[in-house]
């Protein structure tokens, strides 16, 4: 048997190269089907990537034929083998539809957040009852619809200095109610530094980051707030990031795929 090419390395290691000469034991009256179950215990090549031919012919021999009956063909004689694996197909990625309520990263800047010392400073008396009373002002907006004065009075808040987490996180929620998801994420930033537990704070970025259509940093927060204070609400929104966040994996490997293939 010469071996006139062999591509088999991705399904088995056979040692076998284009070139090789293989010695081939079988009776005269086995047929070519026979021979080939034979070839493809040697080289690892299964009988229907075999293309078996007569030196000076490209016409492949019948699976049917007994060998006795290949005119020429005698103890010693060769027959080539081609023997080529199929090429995997990779299953095409289906469609996505579209997302329709992904929003765009805003441009408007984000409303302040104090500064490292004083988002720790110990308030005084008068600074917590200014942060109180900047608080239900802004709670007392948003019950009248009114989100430009609500965030207004939560920023003043904030800004007295030491805001809580749970402060940090409804001023979030309101900045991503107005369509401003990259700075509910300062926001949801914030109010984990204050707070590495707070449900509220990974819920709220974890949305924004869907919003974003950030899929990995949305399944990733939806996971760790699920399991400080699961939502069942939230399980939907998380399995819709999950499938995105293997789509874009699978759309990636594909290309990756087929931009090596292009390469080869």
């Amino acid at each position: 048997m010469h071996i006139l090419d062999i591509d088999v390395s991705s399904h088995a290691k056979n040692g076998m190269a284009k070139g090789n000469e293989v010695t081939v034991s079988i009776e005269p009256h086995a047929t070519i089907h026979m021979l080939k179950q034979r070839v493809a215990m040697i080289v690892g090549a299964h009988m229907s990537w075999q293309t078996l031919t007569r030196p000076g012919s490209d016409a492949p021999l019948d699976d049917l034929t007994k060998l006795q009956d290949v005119e020429g063909l005698g103890d010693g004689s060769t027959i080539n083998l081609t023997a080529v694996a199929p090429k995997s197909q990779e299953e095409e990625v289906e469609e996505l539809e579209d997302d329709t309520e992904a929003m765009a990263a805003e441009d408007v800047e984000p409303p302040g957040l104090p500064g490292p010392d004083a988002m720790n400073a110990e308030l005084t008396e008068e600074q917590e009852d200014l942060l109180n009373k900047c608080n239900g002002e802004a709670a007392e907006a948003i019950e009248d619809g009114d989100k430009a004065s609500a965030l207004k009075k939560y920023t003043e808040a904030i800004m007295v200095g030491n805001p809580s987490a749970m402060l940090l996180a409804k001023r979030g929620e309101l900045l991503l109610k107005m369509r401003r998801p990259k700075a509910a994420i300062l926001d949801a930033d914030a109010a984990l530094t204050k707070n590495p537990d707070s449900a509220k704070a990974y819920r709220l970025r974890a949305k924004s980051h869907r919003f974003l259509s950030m899929w990995e940093e949305a399944v990733a927060d939806f996971s760790s707030c699920q399991k400080i204070d699961y939502d069942p609400d939230l399980k939907e929104m998380h399995d819709f990031c999950t499938h995105r966040k293997k789509w874009h994996a699978k759309k990636a490997a594909q290309d990756a795929t087929k931009a090596d293939g292009a390469a080869d």
